[in-house]
This record gives structure tokens, sequence and C-alpha cells, in this order.
């Protein structure tokens, strides 16, 4: 059988990533982190700690995202500290993180199947290297 199709899965026509302008996972990571609630940079950053987002990447990103449309900021000056810029989602940036949730799962089926094809393959052999 041929691999195009074996790994349909029957999700006809490939879909591409949702739009946006920051590319690989920090656009999802960043606006799941936010579906957990506003936050300002420091937090975003804390919440993030496990994805290696540089400060200066993240708040890149985050202009970006704002440019879009997915995100809003407002200012908090209620602290005793500087004024700090409060994260949160917009109604698009909700629907950007179902787009995404959608396509990561379509992607973690078609890399189950390149793993099964390719252990297939390789006559049961577990020779897959992480």
């Amino acid at each position: 059988m041929h691999i195009e199709a074996m790994c349909r899965h029957g999700h006809g026509k490939r879909s591409c990533c949702p739009p946006g302008r920051v590319r690989g996972l920090a656009q999802p990571w960043i606006l799941l982190a936010l579906a957990q609630g506003p936050a300002h940079g420091y937090e975003l950053l804390a919440r993030l700690s496990e994805h290696e987002l540089d400060p200066g990447g993240l708040y890149r990103a985050l202009r970006g995202m704002e440019e879009e449309g997915l995100i809003r900021s407002v200012w908090d000056t209620s602290g005793s500290g500087p004024a700090r810029r409060i994260y949160s989602l917009t109604e698009l940036g909700w629907e950007h993180l179902q787009a995404w949730a959608v396509h990561l799962r379509r992607l973690r089926d078609e890399l189950e199947c390149f793993l099964s094809t390719y252990q297939a393959l390789k006559g049961g052999e577990k020779d897959v290297r992480a």
C-alpha cells in the first residue's frame, strides 16, 4: 500500500497551520497559556518555562499576535511597581486556539502513521530514535 494512502486517516486534504506570523509551536503555546487566564509577560514566561521561549521572542510574538487581533493588552497600573501590560485572548484568539488543537491532533495522527509505517518497514524492529 502507498504511504500517502496509509496515512490519510480519512482527513481528506491535508490542512496547513492556522494563519499567524509566529513560527513553530510558540503561538499555540502562548494562546493556551492565555486561555488559562490573563497574564503579564513574566507570568507568561513562567507558564511557558518548559518551552524555552526567550523573553525577547515572547514579547515579539505577543506584539505580532496583538496586531493580528488574537490577543489584547491593557496597562495595569494598580501595583506599587511599574505599569505592566496584561494580555488576554480575544474571540479570534480562542478560534485560533481551537484551530491549532485540530491541526495538532491531525499532525499527531500523521506522525503516528509515519512511525508505524517506519516500524513495519524495518520488520518490526524498534529502531525509532527519540
